[in-house]
């Protein structure tokens, strides 16, 4: 009898031992991953690459103006029959979906990206993007920085060069909304369809973490 109660001593201290190997803090439990219904977050985030282009406002806007803050960023062209103003509508109505504290300037901002940059002046994207939210803030500038900053985001766009002057431009482009965090970096994608309330619900599980 005593030696069964030893071996069922050593069974026991060996599984302690092994479950405290591999959670040397007892209190400390690991988080579960969030279950989110539209959003894919990256793990680990990405970075983006070093540019320079102009706001709407007309002033530089650099990798480090991302940082600080979360924004929620948006490719497309003022010219864009449908995919944009769709895009961008759902955005605005997102917009008011979410609490007051998040709407706030200095904790997430709405970003469109020009990629038709050469169309698109500070001016033209700011009249446009003020159809759909005052906040939203667009970025355009160089064709190469915007073409390099688009790949790295895996935003493709592609342009018919048959298009005839007067007609309407087409520009066929990826619509994904990207995420970026505090430090600059691409943290989660929002494929389409998009639907506010899913994209609300991922986002504010997302920003508690």
């Amino acid at each position: 009898m005593k030696n069964i109660l030893f071996i069922l001593t050593l069974a026991v201290s060996g599984i302690f031992a092994v479950w405290y190997g591999f959670n040397p803090n007892p209190e400390v439990t690991l988080k579960k991953p969030p279950i989110l219904a539209n959003a894919t977050v990256l793990s680990p985030s990405k970075p983006l690459i070093n540019f320079s282009l102009i706001d709407s406002d007309g002033n530089t806007f650099t990798q480090n103006s991302l940082q600080g803050h979360w924004t929620l960023m948006f490719f497309g062209y003022a010219e864009c029959p449908d995919i944009c103003p769709r895009t961008l509508i759902t955005m605005s109505e997102l917009w008011d979906l979410l609490p007051t504290e998040v709407q706030k300037t200095d904790f997430l901002r709405l970003l469109f990206v020009s990629l038709d940059p050469k169309s698109d002046s500070s001016e033209k994207l700011k009249t446009f993007l003020n159809r759909f939210h005052p906040s939203f803030l667009g970025l355009t500038g160089e064709v190469d920085t915007i073409q390099a900053l688009s790949k790295t985001c895996n935003i493709y766009s592609w342009s018919d060069p048959k298009n005839q002057p007067g007609s309407p431009k087409i520009i066929d482009h990826s619509a994904t909304l990207l995420l970026i965090n505090p430090q600059g970096q691409i943290h989660a994608l929002f494929s389409p369809p998009h639907k506010k309330e899913a994209i609300a619900k991922d986002l504010l599980t997302i920003l508690k973490r």
